[in-house]
């Protein structure tokens, strides 16, 4: 089945902070429009489809494109939008993914172009 919208180049930050919480900026590129956009937040290597509940979030729209800004906030043990225990511990590399939703049917996952790699320094501060 031919979806009737096309979600690519998922960009993201490069890093995202250990010692608290992470406003991770994404874009992406969006042929059509979709009512919503589940993103998944796993360690970089595992497939979104295995993401663990606290992984993952379902933002409502609808969006059209050609581009959607946003970001999560993230915790440095991998929850969206969760709270950040204390203390610096060595944490994987991450990959965001993202799929839309139109009509009750989910399309194809679409991953981000880059890892984001974990920061412990005391001064982390991610951007794009």
């Amino acid at each position: 089945m031919r979806l009737p919208y096309k979600i690519v180049r998922l960009e993201t930050q490069p890093t995202y902070c250990t010692q608290g919480n992470t406003q991770l900026d994404f874009r992406l590129t969006l042929d059509g429009w979709v009512e919503g956009l589940w993103f998944y937040w796993v360690p970089d290597g595992t497939p979104p489809s295995e993401a663990l509940e606290e992984e993952t979030l379902y933002l409502e729209g609808p969006f059209a494109g050609p581009e959607v800004r946003g970001f999560l906030t993230v915790s440095p043990e991998g929850r969206v939008l969760g709270v950040g225990t204390q203390g610096i511990e060595v944490r994987p590399d991450r990959r965001l993914w993202v799929r839309g939703v139109r009509g009750g049917v989910l399309g194809p996952y679409v991953g981000a172009v880059n890892v984001v790699r974990p920061d412990s320094t005391s001064f982390c501060d991610p951007s794009w």
